[in-house]
């Protein structure tokens, strides 16, 4: 009888507790609360580029590293990946002096996870090099929010000029 007893109201409680959760988001929700999350997204990530860019342009490596996880990945065309923070500042470092425009396209994010969407210009003088020279290209970029703040865990991006130079037509 206590068996039954306790099964029954065992029973009542999960019954109960049931009925206490939420509904199920119906796919009209979900895209409300994604478009929402994805514009206030948007615009924190915006505002990240902003220093970001006033930051890279002075050659402040930490400070540019910063926008990333402690783990976060660069990986640049022609370069191996640059893993951590530190690997980042130097990576990213070397690049002081550099005019850089970013210009994002889209920014869709769900919960604490975003992905950003867009095109870069870059002037640069390379070492070496007796001018600047300057690149086109777009990029993705994975980020997570980490508290209050969206950081940057993948990086990554593609320029738009041809990977060799076109070689003038040979005579024969």
């Amino acid at each position: 009888m206590y068996r039954k007893g306790m099964s029954m109201f065992a029973l009542g409680m999960l019954a109960v507790l049931a009925g206490c959760q939420p509904a199920a988001e119906t796919a009209e929700q979900a895209e409300a609360r994604m478009a929402s999350e994805s514009a206030a997204a948007k615009t924190a990530i915006e505002a990240s580029n902003a220093a970001f860019v006033t930051q890279f342009k002075a050659g402040q490596g930490d400070s540019v590293a910063a926008h990333y996880t402690e783990d976060g990945r660069v990986m640049a065309p022609n370069m191996a990946t640059a893993s951590g923070r530190q690997a980042i500042a130097g990576s990213l470092g070397m690049m002081a002096g550099a005019t850089l425009v970013l210009n994002t396209e889209s920014v869709s994010a769900n919960g604490p996870l975003a992905v950003e969407r867009g095109t870069y210009s870059i002037t640069l003088t390379p070492p070496g090099a007796t001018a600047p020279i300057t690149d086109t290209g777009k990029y993705l970029v994975h980020w997570h929010k980490v508290g209050d703040k969206w950081l940057m865990v993948d990086d990554i991006w593609n320029s738009d000029l041809p990977a060799i130079p076109a070689e003038p037509a040979k005579k024969p």
